[in-house]
């Protein structure tokens, strides 16, 4: 997770602190994360792009768009790509695409607010940017961990400081875990 939240800081992007295969290994869980949260949106979308489907299949009676001489001249190729029924990229190929175009570019400046810089870039990089919601909108907190110490310090006090680590660990679990019915 600490991993993930410092690649899509673009302060951080660069993961300095990483060895190498590290490094790509955090990418690639990246994009398979945002590949995944796209095929789970997709799902949703399938019954819309259904019912559009439907619409396009059963046109109107008459046809407002006339050919004309120059597309009956050139056919094919006078048609959009995107009309003419070409494989479209893959989402695993869109992900990894924009990691490439994200990790290229410059980092951010120290100074930068991540959260600003994703605000600016999400039209740029649509998928990293969700991950970067997911990721940077965790709260740095230590309650739990304040709690573990506040009841440790209840436990050790001056007339038990002779206890062994091991015997203050038994108490301090007891008294985290143990519920005792009423």
């Amino acid at each position: 997770m600490l991993h993930a939240a410092s690649a899509v800081d673009p302060r951080f992007k660069a993961l300095p602190f990483l060895g190498e295969e590290e490094r790509e290994h955090t990418f690639s869980r990246l994009q398979a994360e945002a590949v995944g949260g796209m095929e789970e949106e997709a799902s949703n979308q399938d019954e819309v792009d259904e019912m559009e489907e439907e619409e396009e299949n059963n046109p109107p009676a008459h046809n407002p768009k006339q050919s004309s001489a120059l597309e009956s001249l050139l056919g094919e190729a006078y048609i959009p790509r995107e009309e003419r029924g070409h494989a479209k990229k893959t989402l695993a190929e869109v992900a990894e695409d924009e990691i490439k175009r994200y990790r290229a570019r410059r980092p951010a400046g120290q100074q930068d607010n991540p959260l600003v810089w994703w605000r600016e870039n999400q039209k740029e990089y649509p998928l990293l940017a969700r991950m970067a919601k997911r990721h940077l909108c965790v709260p740095g907190t230590s309650v739990a961990s304040e709690r573990v110490f506040s009841t440790a310090g209840d436990i050790i006090t001056a007339k038990r400081s002779c206890l062994t680590p091991g015997h203050v660990n038994q108490p301090l679990f007891l008294q985290k875990n143990l519920t005792i019915p009423k």
